[in-house]
């Protein structure tokens, strides 16, 4: 899985840029189909916004946004949001397997 991190308004540093790949690296546990992952952390006056928007395969993509003042507050907020919806999907696609009804022992 590819993560990209963007910033605006804001310069990072090596500690937030590695919390946020260690962040979206374990999303992949709660779905083994996610292509890319971004993570954009942007800075307003007095607090942070950060988005996941998660990229998997046949198209499918996931956008979650979280504000804090911190900004490992945000990310731990997004991450949590974004795996709530991961794991809604992955519920989701399994759903669509439907399980055949037992037979009968006594069918004369």
């Amino acid at each position: 899985m590819r993560v990209q991190i963007a910033v605006k308004h804001m310069d990072i540093t090596e500690e937030m840029k590695d919390y946020a790949e260690e962040r979206a690296a374990k999303l992949e546990h709660y779905f083994n189909r996610i292509n890319s992952m971004q993570v954009i952390l942007n800075r307003d006056a007095n607090s942070y916004t950060a988005e996941m928007i998660c990229g998997g395969a046949r198209g499918i993509q996931l956008v979650a946004q979280e504000k804090h003042k911190d900004v490992f507050a945000a990310m731990d907020l997004v991450t949590d949001k974004m795996e709530r919806q991961l794991t809604k999907l992955k519920e989701k696609v399994r759903g669509h397997h439907v399980k055949k009804a037992p037979k009968s022992a006594e069918l004369s």
